[in-house]
């Protein structure tokens, strides 16, 4: 439930869902969702740390096997990826949930905090291990580079302007970050 719930969450946004085609969805019934959800405002908090939890282990598995250097590289392609932009019901919740964070409950806007307090720290720890002078001003610089280039890339209707503020941001990311190694990988293999 929580997983449909955020899928269609990332889709429509908060306001959109509705308790009855959730239920459906997932084979309950509308009476069930109270057994275990006291509100739809419960459930909406609780999806959006479904969100942050799943794109975290993405970040993780980026690191897997490889370098701090090659992670991070590999974490940035796959966030700066058409697959990434094209994918809404599975991309971050950074990206499909910042312009709705100031309407929703405080406990969805304390959720959505924590998740990209974590990933802003995470990236922090690895700029850290890479040796860049202050990491944590650089990592907030990072992530919202990105968030904004994904965002602008699914606003305009134009497939080739949409690409462009991904490359663009790549390239500029992974400068700022000494990353634009030779031979690194441009395209995400999955998002």
């Amino acid at each position: 439930m929580v997983k449909a719930a955020a899928n269609a969450i990332r889709l429509q946004g908060p306001d959109r869902i509705g308790v009855a085609a959730l239920m459906s969805k997932v084979g309950l019934t509308h009476g069930g969702f109270y057994a275990h959800f006291k509100s739809k405002d419960e459930l909406i908090a609780e999806a959006i740390t479904h969100m942050f939890d799943e794109r975290y282990e993405t970040f993780q598995q980026c690191f897997h096997g490889v370098s701090k250097a090659e992670g991070l590289n590999k974490y940035i392609d796959l966030y700066l990826s058409m697959q990434h932009r094209d994918r809404r019901d599975m991309g971050c919740p950074l990206v499909s949930l910042s312009g709705d964070m100031a309407r929703l409950p405080l406990a969805a806007r304390k959720r959505f905090s924590v998740g990209m307090t974590r990933l802003i720290d995470a990236i922090t720890e690895v700029l850290k291990a890479l040796d860049h002078p202050h990491p944590d001003v650089l990592a907030t610089s990072t992530i919202s580079e990105m968030v904004g280039a994904v965002a602008l890339s699914r606003a305009v209707p134009n497939s080739a302007l949409g690409e462009q503020f991904l490359a663009t941001a790549r390239s500029s990311v992974k400068a700022r970050l000494g990353l634009d190694m030779p031979g690194s990988s441009n395209v995400a293999e999955s998002a």
